[in-house]
């Protein structure tokens, strides 16, 4: 444990250095990792693709000490990417000395070598130290505290592997060559059956390994390693044991082409069959609970059958596949691009127990009709991005949230609808509000273009939207992300006095709108930090028409000073003038006295609380006596 902790502190230092002390004695290139006690480790000799720079080993090259400039370093270990893609000696055993404590990644990463002998010492390997490789086994010799390996005769031949000292868990695995060395040739290791003992295939342990088509799991494996099969050449996956862990990228871009998984598996984590191109069909086991991130994202499904006890699907869970329809059964919740780039996705159905669609969820998919069952709670923004095939949105009565503009880029929508019974949301001239909360129900008297009542956010216009002039209600205070985004018909945008938020692209991807107003006395935060709200050529062509009273703050703040053109107009409350209490086209004495009785709670001489508004914080306060008493002073 010292050597641990005294090498984990030289690491750090030797990142933190700018340069590590490096030369060359006998046949190895070294680096001084701990200048204390002089260690030093095996570093690449070469540091191109094709290999480190190393052949033709024996034992006798390792070394214990080395003389540099007169000073005498301790050997301890292999560094990163010593040997890789080196043929060191497909023929011989090489054994490291003992001292030698540690084996960093890519140290053998696509080596050829006959074998390899640990030292008792041995403490600290990589789980990434032998991805790839062509080495017939690792041997360890007795007495090491920690490695052991483990003979296991697969077909004719005896292969090592090297495991815990209980040899409970595979570490890793041999890629190509028998123990035996004959003048035969290889024997490249195609099928292996996991020994009984083995209760755990560790992290990599078979990662890359160039010949391996078939592995036989018994039921006693509790878990398979992150990446333990990872690029390898398996056709067939069965796993027996329900109660099996099954690490991240296990299986991924493998030849997978079948798999056999038990009733009572509750969860697939992350990336475990990833871009398995040969897998065209997917039952699950009924118990199966949570499909994770990317687990089948860029296989070749054409059919999947999800069981009726699942109840998620994570991001990317299924994205990229060519299936045409998929029935979630009892799904809740469909994750962030769980579906997208599913090219020929024209049908969804379920059970009615989707709750959440997560953003970006059906991307591309060509869907004519979103599924939207009744019960559904939340949308998140861009659940059904560019979608271009898109024409009905109907959001169910039951959603309570929608984050922003939940279909972007489906230019073939034209308006959306809401579900009778809503208290969130609204449809208005086709475009998609949140109501606060209040109640709105179709009326039958309402005459056409009236806003109903309780408009309090825009969240999305419809791509596909045909009008050019967006008038957004008085009593909306958001625009909400992306709301318009892409609503290429909008040549005009008239905002409300309520207004006080405009959120991430509202209007970006619109290039055609010539002219903006808005009627809030004080500038609606813009909080996109990179002022994307609307495209540069509506702030260097379009006109921002603003009321008179405001037009220096909106010349002043932040986005809306992006605007090249910015005016005045007059929106009935008073002159303009800064400064003109009473609205008589002046500023004079008696504007501080029509203030001052303001502030006494006598207003009769003010034409509204704009006007008094000197300071246009959008209160009226002492500090308005203050600045108009500086203008009048000429301050």
């Amino acid at each position: 444990m010292k050597r641990y902790l005294t090498l984990l502190t030289a690491s750090l230092l030797a990142v933190c250095a700018l340069a590590q002390t490096q030369f060359t004695s006998g046949k190895f290139k070294y680096e001084v990792i701990e200048g204390t006690d002089n260690w030093v480790q095996i570093i690449p000799k070469s540091t191109s693709e094709s290999g480190a720079g190393y052949s033709n080993l024996v034992s006798s090259d390792f070394k214990t000490s080395v003389t540099y400039n007169d000073v005498t370093y301790t050997v301890v270990g292999i560094g990163a990417n010593a040997f890789y893609r080196c043929k060191l000696n497909e023929q011989a055993i090489l054994q490291l000395p003992e001292g030698y404590f540690f084996i960093d990644a890519g140290a053998f990463s696509y080596t050829e070598l006959g074998s390899l002998k640990l030292p008792t010492t041995m403490e600290l390997i990589h789980e990434r130290a032998f991805d790839n490789n062509k080495l017939a086994g690792v041997t360890v010799l007795s007495g090491n505290p920690y490695f052991a390996h483990l003979a296991s005769t697969q077909g004719t031949v005896t292969y090592t592997m090297l495991t815990n000292k209980e040899k409970t868990k595979i570490i890793f695995a041999p890629g190509a060559k028998p123990t035996q060395f004959s003048s035969s040739g290889t024997t490249y290791l195609t099928s292996i059956t996991i020994p009984d003992q083995i209760t755990e295939i560790g992290d990599y342990a078979f990662y890359g390994n160039p010949t391996l088509k078939m592995v036989n799991f018994h039921a006693g494996i509790t878990r398979i390693g992150v990446g333990a099969f990872y690029e390898t050449l398996l056709t067939h996956v069965s796993i027996p044991n329900p109660d099996c862990e099954i690490g991240n990228s296990c299986f991924s871009n493998s030849q997978v082409s079948s798999i056999s998984l038990p009733q009572g598996m509750k969860k697939l984590g992350r990336h475990v069959f990833f871009y398995c191109t040969n897998l065209t069909s997917l039952t699950l086991p009924e118990g199966m609970e949570e499909i994770g991130m990317m687990c089948f994202g860029s296989c070749s499904l054409t059919s999947v059958n999800l069981p009726s006890t699942l109840v998620k699907l994570d991001s990317c869970a299924l994205q990229d596949n060519p299936f045409t329809s998929i029935n979630l059964k009892n799904v809740k919740f469909v994750g962030r691009q769980a579906f997208s780039q599913c090219l020929n996705l024209t049908s969804v159905t379920s059970n009615g127990m989707l709750e959440e669609i997560d953003g970006a969820a059906f991307t591309r998919c060509p869907l004519t009709t979103a599924y939207l069952p009744e019960g559904m709670k939340t949308i998140i923004m861009n659940a059904y991005f560019r979608c271009t095939n898109l024409n009905t949105f109907t959001v169910p009565s039951t959603v309570t949230t929608i984050t922003g503009n939940p279909c972007v880029g489906a230019t073939s929508l034209r308006a959306f609808t809401v579900a009778e019974g809503s208290e969130y949301f609204a449809a208005y001239d086709g475009c998609l509000y949140a109501t606060g909360g209040a109640t709105v129900k179709p009326r039958a008297d309402r005459v056409e273009g009236d806003a109903p009542t309780g408009l309090t956010a825009l969240v999305g216009v419809p791509t596909g939207w045909q009008q050019s002039v967006l008038r957004v209600p008085e009593g909306v205070t958001v625009i909400a992300n992306q709301a318009a985004r892409e609503a290429t018909a909008v040549t005009e945008v008239e905002l409300p006095s309520t207004l006080t938020e405009i959120r991430p692209s509202a209007f970006s991807g619109i290039t055609g709108i010539t002219r903006v107003t808005c009627l809030a006395t004080t500038p609606p935060e813009c909080v996109d930090e990179y002022g994307n709200d609307f495209t540069s050529e509506v702030y260097q062509n379009a006109t921002l028409y603003v009321p008179m009273h405001s037009l220096e703050l909106y010349r002043n703040a932040t986005v809306w000073s992006n605007f090249q053109h910015i005016e005045g107009i007059d929106t009935g409350h008073g002159s303009g003038l800064v400064g003109d209490v009473n609205n008589d086209n002046d500023v004079n004495m008696n504007d501080l006295t029509a203030l001052i009785n303001r502030l006494l709670g006598d207003s009769g001489d003010i034409c509204c609380d704009i006007c008094a508004d000197v300071n246009g914080d959008n209160f009226v306060t002492m500090d308005d006596l203050t600045v108009l008493i500086n203008i009048l002073l000429g301050v």
